[in-house]
C-alpha cells in the first residue's frame, strides 16, 4: 500500500511523492503550570494541559530524476510557512483532519543521493478534528430526558440552545442545572 497525505486538498501523490514515513505522538506533550513562592519549599501546582503536538512526514521523491527539482519545488509551494495553518488528511485515516503550521525547515534526508525529504509541523490545537456531525433535536414537551453523546474522540459538553418561537415575551425564565459532570 502506498501511503499518500493531503495537504490543503492536494494529495502530495499528485506531486510526484509518496510518504515514507510519519511520527505522529499518540498524545501532545504535557505542559506543567507551576508558580515558585519566595520562602515555600516546593513549587504550587495549578495542574497540567497539553502543549503543541509536533507532526514530522518524511515524503519520498517518486518522480523520475527529469523531474525532481520541480518535485522539490512543488513541495515546497504545498509547505509554504506563509501559508500560516494548513489541514492534513493521511490516506490511512480518512475523514480525521490535522491542522498544522510550518515549523521547522524543508530539507533533504542528508544521505548522499536520497530521495527523502523531511517536513516538521506543529499542531497549535493538539487535537484532530472530523466531519462535523449535528442532530437537532426540538423539545416540545416538559420534562423530557435528552441522552447527548459525543461522536469524537475527545469528551464536549453538548450545547443546548432556547428559543422563543412565540409572540409573547417570555419573563423570569429560569435554567436550573440538575445533573452533576463526571470527570
Amino acid at each position: 500500500m502506498i501511503y499518500d497525505v493531503c495537504v490543503n486538498g492536494t494529495w502530495i501523490s499528485t506531486l510526484g511523492a509518496s510518504l515514507f514515513e510519519r511520527r505522529l505522538p499518540i498524545l501532545p506533550g504535557e505542559e506543567e503550570n507551576t508558580v515558585r513562592l519566595a520562602g515555600v519549599d516546593g513549587v504550587v501546582d495549578f495542574g497540567g494541559s497539553y502543549g503543541s503536538r509536533p507532526i514530522e512526514l518524511t515524503l519520498e521523491i517518486t518522480a523520475g530524476p527529469a523531474e525532481f527539482h520541480r518535485t522539490l519545488a512543488r513541495l515546497a509551494r504545498l509547505f509554504n510557512a506563509n501559508r500560516s495553518e494548513m489541514t492534513l488528511e493521511f490516506s490511512d485515516m480518512p475523514g480525521k483532519y490535522y491542522r498544522a503550521c510550518y515549523a521547522g525547515t524543508l530539507a533533504l534526508d542528508s544521505q548522499i543521493g536520497s530521495r527523502l525529504v523531511n517536513v516538521s509541523l506543529r499542531m497549535n490545537d493538539p487535537w484532530p478534528t472530523g466531519p462535523e456531525r449535528v442532530t437537532e433535536l426540538t423539545i416540545t414537551q416538559s420534562p423530557q430526558v435528552i441522552s447527548v453523546e459525543s461522536a469524537a474522540d475527545v469528551r464536549a459538553q453538548p450545547v443546548i440552545t432556547l428559543t422563543n418561537t412565540g409572540a409573547s415575551t417570555v419573563r423570569r425564565f429560569a435554567i436550573k442545572n440538575e445533573y452533576l459532570l463526571e470527570g
